[in-house]
């Protein structure tokens, strides 16, 4: 188990960094992907309008995938403090991961079918800022439970 304190938190940085690797191609005009802005409906039109067909590919495709990595990395690193509490204490964790669930499947939506509507850009908007709530709560909870781990081993 100690290891695992150690080999998940690695993984996630590397899942982080190859996230980053990607997400920095899919700049447009200095407006960063969806799941880093929270975009008004000019600005999501804005970033479409720019958005060259490789960079989608790209957005679709690797970062995507590397996005789903670093989320399932991030949630097991942070429910792994926790993990002898009661249930519970994992909704956080388990919320982050719902939200950014359909904060992407939202983001593919509108990157394979265009701007619709400002709903479109309003749930996306949505889901962003309660997966960083809840991913707020959850980080806070394990930080918690590491600190109180340490304190009652001294």
């Amino acid at each position: 188990m100690k290891y695992l304190y150690w080999a998940l938190p690695m993984a996630t940085v590397i899942a982080y960094g190859v996230w980053r690797y990607f997400a920095a191609q899919v700049y447009v005009g200095g407006l960063p992907p969806f799941d880093l802005h929270l975009y008004s409906f000019e600005q999501a039109q804005t970033y479409l309008a720019g958005l060259t067909p490789a960079a989608k590919a790209i957005y679709l495709g690797p970062l995507h995938l590397a996005d789903a990595l670093l989320m399932f990395c991030l949630a097991i690193t942070l429910v792994l403090p926790i993990w002898r509490w009661d249930w519970p204490w994992f909704l956080p964790a388990m919320a982050y991961v719902g939200f950014d669930l359909l904060e992407n499947d939202k983001v593919a939506r509108l990157l394979r079918g265009g701007l619709c509507i400002t709903a479109d850009v309003e749930n996306v908007t949505l889901m962003t800022s309660l997966k960083f709530v809840a991913l707020a709560v959850a980080a806070a909870l394990a930080l918690w439970s590491l600190w109180r781990m340490r304190r009652v081993a001294r």
